[in-house]
């Protein structure tokens, strides 16, 4: 399954939208840690439905996570600025 880590610029927030189960995540700490986990299991997340929806239609997006694989960054300078914010590292 995959998972996108997508920056909302106008709310200033961050969501992971999961395509195949129809529904968008907001991000926290411990959702992040999920996300850039050995082996994350997307399919037991829930959240706001989002059927029909892309995922750039939420936003930039981040980062891709398929829960096999590895998180495939595709903003650099945000995914760092993200995972400054959420998790204090540099």
């Amino acid at each position: 399954m995959i998972a996108y880590f997508v920056y909302d610029g106008n709310k200033d927030c961050d969501i992971v939208v999961l395509p195949e189960l129809g529904c968008s995540v907001p991000v926290d700490a411990e959702r992040l840690k999920t996300f850039i986990s050995v082996n994350p299991d997307f399919s037991k997340w829930s959240g706001d439905s989002c059927s029909g929806m892309t995922p750039e239609s939420f936003g930039t997006i981040v980062a891709i996570r398929d829960d096999c694989g590895d998180v495939s960054v595709r903003n650099g300078r945000l995914w760092q600025q993200r995972m400054e914010i959420y998790l204090g590292t540099k």
